[in-house]
């Protein structure tokens, strides 16, 4: 083989390593997400059990949770978009 072919196989195989990765990364960030989604939501329903579903608000907890998840969707919607960029449209699964 000659080295351009080897290059070529290189860089190949450093795309879909670099686009695994981002994969594992854009999962890793959705459990995160989920687990606040989760969190919040078991607030929200002891919340409703006790007849103080207006005080939910002032629960720090809860608002930290609903911060995050703010936080954590720009994550997901950024490592999303740099998918969508890194991926041919032969690629996208």
């Amino acid at each position: 083989m000659n080295e351009n072919t080897l290059n070529k196989l290189k860089n190949t195989a450093k795309d879909y390593a670099a686009n695994v990765l981002s994969r594992v990364e854009l999962s890793m960030v959705e459990c995160k997400l989920r687990n606040k989604f989760q969190l919040l939501g078991q607030k929200v329903y002891e919340a409703i059990q006790e007849g103080r579903l207006d005080s939910i608000k002032d629960d720090p907890s809860a608002v930290e949770a609903v911060g995050a998840i703010f936080e954590i969707k720009k994550q997901v919607a950024e490592l999303e978009q740099k998918l969508n960029k890194t991926e041919g449209p032969s690629e996208k699964a």
